[in-house]
């Protein structure tokens, strides 16, 4: 069935971002504060630029002995950045995470960002649509009255 991902993305929802020059440490802050695995890299509020997530964080700060307060986030953020329309169907966004290996996706319609989806976010729709379903299943199963044969 044809589920468009921005059916994915909260009404109303904070696009938590930062500017280039910010440090690492500033962009967790940010990151901590809204309870998000990433952050945007806009330029001038709109221009993507790149992304920035929990993994950059281990990978090029941690385990490369970086200074959050010191480092830009611009010398660790990922820069090729694969941002989907909001028309695209959630199982393509599903399959790009996993061919990708990423867990979070901007989502974008001409040059404006919507929003970013996480893979929590898509998995929890499923699960709540499956779920539904098989309510569905159950009560067309248990409610329906058996059928009583002669003899």
């Amino acid at each position: 069935m044809y589920r468009p991902i921005a059916d994915v993305l909260k009404k109303g929802g904070v696009i938590v971002y930062t500017a280039p020059h910010a440090t690492v440490f500033e962009a967790v802050e940010r990151m901590a504060f809204h309870n998000v695995g990433s952050i945007l890299i806009l330029r001038n509020h709109r221009v993507l630029e790149g992304i920035f997530t929990e993994r950059d964080l281990l990978r090029r700060v941690v385990l490369e002995g970086r200074d959050p307060r010191t480092t830009p986030i611009s010398e660790v953020m990922t820069r090729d950045v694969i941002v989907v329309s909001s028309d695209t169907p959630r199982h393509e966004v599903e399959r790009i995470m996993r061919e990708h290996h990423i867990r979070h996706v901007p989502i974008a319609d001409e040059e404006r960002i919507l929003g970013v989806v996480s893979l929590r976010d898509v998995l929890r729709v499923d699960r709540m649509e499956k779920d539904f379903e098989i309510d569905k299943l159950k009560e067309y199963v248990l409610d329906k009255p058996y059928p009583t044969y002669p003899g």
